[in-house]
């Protein structure tokens, strides 16, 4: 897959399991991404009030509360936060709480490609709607052309 060594944003990783978050980490470092990790909902949100993230991965069952409400917090801290939680849970089984709040859903077991393509397209959403925030802010303050009126 190609490597994104040039993205844009932080990616913020919560998974209670360690050795499943290094394999989440080693895919996110060889995809050439700046990314936090945590195991817990109070250390991801003391990291969220230091650094702004284009993407969190959330595990849904955290030893200190749950992922989707996490997600539903740091969302309403910053509107354009793109998210994926994960679970060895059947989405059937917590839809309720994860469809209002997750961009995408993965239930692990997971390829580790697959996570860096769904990691590179929310990125790029990301990147898209910085992109046509920076020209909308600058058409905002160009000055409007002068028309004149003309003799025919």
């Amino acid at each position: 897959m190609q490597r994104n060594l040039f993205s844009s944003g932080r990616i913020l990783l919560v998974e209670s399991d360690a050795p499943f978050r290094r394999s989440l980490e080693n895919g996110v470092k060889r995809a050439g991404y700046s990314f936090d990790s945590c195991s817990t909902c109070d250390q991801a949100r003391r990291l969220a009030e230091a650094f702004r993230y284009s993407v969190c991965v959330v595990e849904y069952h955290l030893r200190d509360g749950n992922g989707a409400r996490l997600v539903a917090e740091l969302k309403n801290a910053q509107a354009n936060l793109r998210t994926v939680l994960i679970s060895f849970y059947d989405l059937e089984w917590i839809s309720r709480d994860v469809v209002p709040v997750a961009d995408v859903f993965l239930k692990k077991p997971f390829d580790l490609l697959d996570f860096e393509r769904i990691l590179e397209s929310l990125t790029s959403a990301v990147r898209s709607q910085a992109l046509m925030r920076g020209i909308s802010n600058t058409l905002d303050q160009t000055p409007a052309p002068i028309l004149r009126e003309g003799v025919l």
